[in-house]
């Protein structure tokens, strides 16, 4: 989607009438505690690891950055929960980092919602010099989101991050029948080869492939989170069983890997290496495949796959999409 210039686009109009309630909200700011935190993540339909608890410790950690958690509001009842990433320097420089929220506790809330809140966090975090601000919601593209963004006091800075959600709440018989065809022949393929898949729950195999992965990322020049930063986030994780890594093998030799992060009842595909015989052998298709089981076992509804982006990830986008998912882009980031 090429976005007009926000000049262009006509701001949208009240369509409460005088006899409607205008909706407030309010953001409660304070310490959490990780089980708090994951008790309301557990409440949202579709969570993400940018939202988690963990996150924030890693970015602490990695990029000392401070979190503030908050929780969304309406006449004294949650609604919702945000946290954003905030660095301050010498009384007046201050950065505010909000990615992928807030995040509600029902789907498909409505527009005024989304305005109530951006108004509120605009009041909270007004634009002055000095402070620096990203704002990167967890809303779906469309032009009447981003009127309702612009109309908050929002400025449009570049276009929204994609990826691919993959429906866990299915039929494990529906869930492989809408993979695409190729994907589906590849998959079988790779259940004929003689693979074998190893499961690690414990985080025991995790130092060999961060360290495959950086070496492959360095090799083949891709972007992607560094094995510094991975380590972070997961041993952030760690011990709440939400650090998934799968291994294809043959004759105990690794043939590739993938990691997963679970959050609430969603999980998303974080990294994957493979070897050349992998390749060959279909071995991420199977992975793939593997991991919806797994996560399907343990109440995981929802999978993401992680991010699309075709001009510089072709070859991996068109593999994802062979999943048959459901392809969802977010509004823009804005500031």
């Amino acid at each position: 989607m090429a976005y007009a210039h926000a000049e262009d686009l006509p701001l949208p109009q009240d369509a409460r009438t005088e006899n409607q309630d205008i909706i407030t909200l309010t953001i409660e700011w304070g310490a959490t505690s990780i089980s708090e935190w994951q008790r309301l993540l557990n409440r949202v339909p579709r969570s993400n690891v940018i939202q988690t608890f963990a996150y924030a410790k890693a970015v602490r950690s990695a990029k000392h950055q401070m979190t503030r958690f908050g929780v969304i509001k309406e006449n004294g009842a949650p609604v919702g929960l945000v946290q954003i990433q905030e660095v301050k320097l010498l009384g007046m420089f201050h950065t505010v980092v909000l990615d992928r929220g807030p995040l509600w506790f029902a789907e498909n809330v409505p527009s005024e919602y989304w305005e109530a809140f951006f108004k509120t966090f605009d009041r909270e975090f007004p634009r002055r010099i000095g402070r620096w601000r990203r704002i990167m919601p967890e809303l779906s593209e469309s032009d009447e989101n981003l009127r309702l963004l612009i109309s908050s006091g929002l400025r449009i800075v570049r276009e929204g991050y994609r990826s691919i959600w993959l429906d866990l709440r299915d039929p494990l018989d529906d869930i492989r029948k809408r993979f695409k065809g190729k994907w589906r022949n590849a998959l079988n393929a790779a259940e004929k080869s003689g693979l074998d898949v190893a499961i690690d729950w414990q985080m025991e195999t995790l130092p060999w492939l961060l360290m495959e992965y950086e070496a492959d990322k360095k090799e083949r020049k891709y972007d992607g989170p560094s094995a510094s930063f991975l380590h972070c986030l997961t041993h952030a994780a760690r011990g709440t069983g939400n650090v998934i890594v799968l291994r294809a093998m043959r004759r105990d030799r690794p043939l590739a890997a993938i990691l997963i992060l679970r959050h609430g009842s969603s999980a998303t595909y974080q990294i994957g290496w493979t070897s050349e015989e992998g390749r060959k052998t279909k071995a991420h298709h199977l992975l793939l495949w593997r991991a919806c089981l797994a996560l399907k076992d343990v109440g995981v509804e929802w999978f993401d796959a992680g991010g699309i982006n075709e001009e510089h990830a072709a070859g991996v986008t068109k593999f994802k999409r062979g999943l048959g998912g459901k392809e969802y882009r977010l509004v823009g980031t804005f500031s």
